[in-house]
């Protein structure tokens, strides 16, 4: 593996374990066994190693999001997207329970807003292909309600995870929260797409 590689992997493992704002540039090179000197030539700044690790991140949801689209609409080829996205969340928790610090960063480093729209514009074609599929059953304003759920539910979701119940494993997590979601999308969803959501966990 590269030095680039290792500083990433050690870097996303410590921010697990220890969160983003506990961790300094000099305790990632102590973990590695190289000098901060070394470390910085890869990335200057703390803020750069952050930043490539939310790409990356983004860069394995957007595979996801991709994915969907490249198919026909169903509520659980939607469900196994999210199934996706909450596992790459779990992978990246550490960038997303540390939050004050992320906030600086997307704020200051990053177009976090133009990145945000561009998802709440593939729910809304997600949740209007749905619609148009005959999986979910949305009056005038339900697909801007699911959007703002997914919004929020797909930021929060893993931080009431960790806070409720810690004990889960990665697999377990992402299940409950599938199943949670699941519970909500039923609410919208025609008799097609109620039959298409029990196929989803049998």
């Amino acid at each position: 593996m590269k030095t680039r590689e290792k500083i990433l992997t050690q870097s996303l493992k410590l921010f697990n374990a220890q969160g983003m704002a506990q961790v300094g540039v000099r305790d990632i090179a102590r973990h590695l066994g190289v000098s901060p000197g070394n470390l910085s030539y890869h990335f200057p700044k703390k803020e750069d190693l952050v930043l490539e690790l939310v790409n990356r991140m983004r860069a394995v949801n957007d595979q996801c999001y991709n994915t969907y689209f490249s198919g026909i609409p169903s509520l659980p080829g939607f469900l196994q997207t999210m199934r996706g996205v909450f596992s790459n969340q779990y992978d990246h928790q550490g960038l997303l329970i540390g939050q004050e610090e992320m906030r600086r960063i997307l704020f200051n480093e990053y177009d976090y807003k133009a990145v945000e729209e561009r998802r709440k514009t593939h729910f809304k074609t997600i949740f209007l292909g749905l619609a148009a599929a005959g999986e979910l059953k949305l009056e005038s304003e339900d697909a801007d309600f699911l959007v703002s759920y997914m919004t929020l539910f797909g930021r929060f979701w893993i931080l009431e995870s960790f806070v409720s119940t810690p004990e889960l494993s990665k697999e377990e997590a992402v299940e409950k929260y599938l199943r949670l979601l699941a519970r909500q999308l039923a609410l919208f969803a025609t008799e097609q797409g109620k039959g298409s959501l029990n196929s989803f966990f049998e």
